[in-house]
């Protein structure tokens, strides 16, 4: 792995929630193009920073799993890499199917209090157990993170939603992205096309500031956006991310709003 520092300044190692954090999955290597018979270290990150570890959420709360043939396949063993601050699983690829793997942040509830601070759980858990404060955002949070390992010319279901509540999808094929080429994103909510704004990025665009994003863009009524690669000229392949987030009222008791986040990253070869 390309980044030789971590953030363990800043770091909550093995924290409760992680509501802020985007969650990411990468492949170990992304200059290997991975082929039948390969291994695959997958890392699953919570982070402000690009492919830079800050936070490894509990291991109850989050879950790595590749869908192959659009079927989802049993749950990858998770390591925590504390000098990464991140997590690791491997996942053996026993033919050349393209598969999609996912880092999912399990997610679940916590309140924001009016003095600052942050506590697990919803608004009268919190409140419960911390007398004499006051809540001021009780909220729902859960992530899914999206991994194209290795995408195919060939392959016909690249662009097939896998039915996450919130989720970003390709509609180009991302064996066939280049520098400079168009990659155009469908987000959906629940299945139905989602307006708001779509942020991207490539590894090294700048990994030292938080929440350092390249572009952002605003889908339109079809829940489509379109960005050009145009990340610096390499000689080694680059990992591009789409991150998009969704907060709104919610449904449930004693919740004041729901956070979703999705990210999806492909290396442009």
């Amino acid at each position: 792995m390309k980044k030789t520092f971590c953030l363990l300044c800043m770091s909550l190692v093995f924290a409760g929630f992680a509501s802020a954090h985007e969650t990411f999955i990468i492949p170990g290597d992304s200059s290997k193009d991975y082929k039948a018979g390969d291994t695959a270290t997958l890392v699953g990150i919570s982070s402000h920073y690009f492919a830079v570890g800050e936070e490894i959420e509990s291991p109850e709360t989050v879950e790595m799993y590749v869908y192959k043939n659009g079927a989802r396949g049993a749950n990858i063993p998770l390591e925590a890499n504390k000098d990464r601050v991140w997590y690791e699983g491997n996942y053996r690829l026993t033919d050349d199917t393209p598969v999609i793997a996912v880092f999912r942040s399990i997610g679940g509830f916590y309140s924001i209090l009016t003095d600052g601070g942050y506590a697990d759980g919803k608004r009268s858990e919190v409140l419960a157990a911390n007398p004499g404060k006051t809540v001021q955002t009780s909220r729902y949070f859960t992530k899914w993170g999206k991994l194209y390992l290795n995408p195919n010319k060939n392959d016909k279901t690249f662009d097939r939603p896998l039915g996450f509540d919130f989720e970003i999808v390709p509609l180009n094929n991302p064996a066939d992205m280049k520098r400079n080429s168009r990659m155009k994103l469908r987000v959906l909510y629940k299945g139905q096309p989602w307006t708001g704004e779509v942020k991207a990025s490539w590894d090294y665009y700048d990994y030292h500031t938080m929440d350092a994003w390249a572009h952002t863009e605003k889908t339109d009524a079809n829940g489509e956006v379109t960005f050009r690669l145009d990340h610096i000229n390499m000689k080694k392949p680059v990992m591009w991310i789409f991150q998009a987030g969704d907060m709104r009222k919610s449904s449930q008791a004693d919740v004041d709003e729901d956070n979703l986040k999705a990210t999806l990253v492909f290396a442009v070869k």
